[in-house]
């Protein structure tokens, strides 16, 4: 089982991460695993995607030891994703250890609720404040059209405990023409008795099977919204993605990510490092560092921290640069980047 070492601290702080735009860089998406209990048509082939080999996936004491670094340089906040983050073993054991780091962070999951009942009570004492719940439909046999697998009751209950629990809830929807566009309104719906937030996503071009994606735009999503709703446009938190807007007479709100018009680079603080070790300084943009391997090769913290802000200050200027310069093709799956 996993244990933070009783020495474990960040590296000094040297001023914090900005790159060559002037933008502070205070998020790290942190990815446990590329595996999945789910097959969602917009992530990846029935069968799957090739997986990384176990042991050139991260150890939970590399990525402790990673957490540490870049809690040093000023981050704020570690989102814990997959692939599905609740198959890896011992991960709530690295939440609560990245939780007591001596800076406190932020420590946030995202997860598709399969396997929350039995994590939730556990997230809690390990810190988790909020959970990002992926959820593309209300209709159990939508549901199982798009995952390709059961167990839609479970992320429902799961949505309802968290709620219960009085932990904060984002619940993710990514909007796919021609399957599930028709359940916006009762997505919406979901804010009036319940204080979450429901984000409607983009679809963005990283679909593991290599089959186009159908194109809708934040506008179009909130056309589909207007005339069963009264909305109000929000103050966006500082580096938000989203764009978020009261509804009229509801307890919760609602959120737009226009994942894939990438309208919010200009505010964009994350960064990412994939189950394999890849820093990755953008979503549309290739690895830049392996950590993994510096890690295995007996490097130094402060190795680590120069290599990190030679990546950072390479950083390009939005996501269309960055795409253009990875060449991805929209064939790399989101669960080995990093959902």
């Amino acid at each position: 089982m996993f244990r933070l070492a009783n020495d474990a601290s960040p590296a000094p702080m040297a001023g914090p991460l900005r790159d060559p735009q002037g933008r502070t860089l205070d998020y790290l998406r942190l990815a446990v695993t590329d595996r999945c209990n789910l097959r969602c048509r917009y992530c990846m082939p029935s069968e799957g995607i090739k997986l990384v080999a176990r042991q050139d996936v991260l150890s939970l004491e590399e990525m402790q030891r990673l957490g540490a670094v870049f809690a040093g340089l000023g981050v704020r906040k570690f989102r814990i994703t997959g692939g599905e983050p609740l198959l890896r073993k011992g991960v709530v054991d690295l939440i609560a250890g990245l939780r007591r780091l001596p800076t406190t962070p932020d420590v946030l999951l995202t997860t598709n609720g399969l396997l929350l009942d039995a994590n939730l009570s556990a997230l809690e004492a390990a810190g988790v404040q909020r959970i990002n719940l992926s959820l593309d439909s209300l209709d159990p046999e939508n549901w199982l059209r798009i995952t390709r697998r059961g167990g839609h009751d479970k992320v429902l209950r799961a949505m309802d405990r968290i709620l219960e629990m009085g932990m904060g809830l984002k619940v993710n929807m990514v909007v796919l023409p021609g399957r599930n566009e028709h359940e916006i309104p009762d997505f919406v719906g979901l804010t009036k008795d319940r204080k979450l937030s429901v984000r409607f996503i983009e679809p963005m071009p990283f679909d593991g099977a290599g089959l186009p994606l159908k194109a809708i735009s934040g506008a179009e999503i909130l056309a589909l919204i207007q005339p069963s709703y009264e909305l109000e446009a929000l103050e966006n938190p500082e580096g938000a993605v989203d764009k978020l807007y009261a509804v009229a007479g509801h307890q919760g709100n609602i959120g737009v990510i226009e994942g894939h018009s990438r309208t919010f680079c200009a505010s964009c603080r994350r960064l990412r490092i994939d189950a394999r070790g890849g820093f990755r300084t953008c979503l549309y943009g290739k690895s830049q560092v392996n950590l993994r391997a510096m890690l295995r090769d007996g490097c130094s913290d402060k190795d680590l921290v120069v290599a990190v802000r030679s990546a950072v200050g390479r950083r390009l200027e939005d996501g269309i640069a960055a795409e253009k310069d990875s060449r991805l093709g929209g064939l790399e799956s989101m669960a080995s980047i990093g959902g």
